[in-house]
């Protein structure tokens, strides 16, 4: 798959020069590179976001309502982040 990006001078700039500084083949494997970290990042959130959920939580299966409102609050909490990372 192909996809193509379009940068400000500046961040174009600092793409070049980081890719270089960094030993990167290419501004694809740079980018691929970058795509990687931010889905371990995404990961390691929603980690410990369930971490902090689960404190307290009783032991045993939860019922169906329950997993309904715990991937419920999980969604509510996302969209939250998303909507803080793009202000």
């Amino acid at each position: 798959m192909s996809i193509n990006i379009s940068l400000n001078p500046e961040l174009a700039e600092f793409a070049r020069m980081d890719s270089q500084a960094n030993a990167f083949d290419s501004m694809s494997e740079y980018m691929r590179d970058l795509i990687r970290h931010r889905r371990k990042q995404r990961i390691k959130e929603d980690v410990a976001l369930l971490e902090k959920a689960i404190e307290g939580a009783p032991t045993g299966d939860p019922t169906d309502k329950e997993m309904a409102e715990i991937v419920k609050a999980q969604r509510r909490i996302r969209a939250q982040l998303n909507r803080a990372r793009r202000s």
